[in-house]
């Protein structure tokens, strides 16, 4: 088996420098030290960054890389990333290439390799098991608590304060038991949009609902995200926000309405000039209106 090793920094890279950590390109060795003797690897470094720092022309190189990996001979492809924005770069990879028949998989850690506490290693093992099964997509290999599981890279959700839980919009796309795969979910839409350039900052606004919001200057703005409450609901009882979405200038759009249950505070949408997008992650739909505008 052949496997592209796209390497970008984050936690997985790192190693402990004057008390903080920070990218570190000794600890490539101890990744690719785990794979097999018939595994042959290359290499690629389009940045090598803390994820933090991630904005649209890092994502844009990250795209590109993944692009012409896909188009050589390789079984799998497997990207190192940082915890803080993976979901960000998994969004945006299954837009461009979600329909790859060959398996692309994010992986990350919690600490660094070097630390007892880490998944690192873990999550890459488990993402070469993964990419032996032959499924293609774009995935995120990961282990929370339990078993090693695989996420589509289009579904995740932001961290929670304080944690480094995975979690995402959709069940999981399977998880690892006794080192055999099961299959959870089989039925899912992908896009296949292929290599795409963003901008370095996006335009997109996002906001999140939450109470006596604020109602945002749209100046230099193409678009707004607004993620409502985990109910799908917003404050449609004040005239302001009501007022917001019918005259904006830039298009709004809601995100985070299931359609499981509709309260009357919901009813109002239908009479604002906005798009209630369908169920997807927030960070799916920022990333595609970034892609978009």
């Amino acid at each position: 088996m052949k496997l592209a090793l796209i390497f970008t920094g984050g936690t997985i890279s790192g190693e402990v420098k004057n008390n903080s950590v920070s990218p570190s390109q000794k600890t490539k060795s101890i990744l690719t030290e785990a794979l097999d003797k018939d595994i042959s690897v290359e290499s690629f470094q389009p940045y090598y960054i803390l994820s933090e720092q991630l904005d649209g022309e890092y994502l844009t190189k990250l795209i590109s890389c993944i692009g012409k990996r896909l188009a050589e001979n390789f079984d799998g492809i497997i990207i190192t990333h940082g915890t803080d924005t993976l979901q960000y770069s998994a969004a945006a990879a299954a837009i461009a290439f979600g329909k790859s028949k060959i398996p692309v998989v994010f992986v990350s850690s919690n600490y660094i390799l070097s630390d007892s506490r880490s998944n690192g290693l873990s999550n890459f093992k488990y993402a070469v098991k993964f990419i032996k099964e032959k499924i293609g997509g774009v995935f995120v290999s990961y282990k929370n608590e339990n078993h090693p599981e695989i996420f589509l890279a289009d579904s995740l959700l932001s961290h929670s304060p304080y944690s480094d839980k995975l979690t995402s919009v959709s069940p999981v796309f399977g998880y690892f038991e006794n080192d055999s795969f099961k299959r959870t979910l089989f039925n899912y839409q992908k896009r296949n949009e292929g290599i795409f350039t963003l901008t370095k900052k996006s335009h997109v606004l996002w906001i999140k609902a939450y109470p006596g919001m604020e109602i945002p200057n749209t100046d230099g703005y193409k678009a707004v995200l607004i993620e409502s409450y985990h109910s799908g609901t917003l404050p449609t009882a004040d005239a302001e926000f009501i007022d917001f979405c019918k005259n904006s200038s830039v298009p709004i759009y809601i995100c985070g309405v299931s359609g499981e249950i509709e309260y009357e505070s919901m009813k109002v949408y239908e009479q604002l000039n906005v798009v209630v997008l369908k169920r997807v992650s927030p960070i799916y739909a920022y990333i595609s209106l970034w892609k978009d505008l």
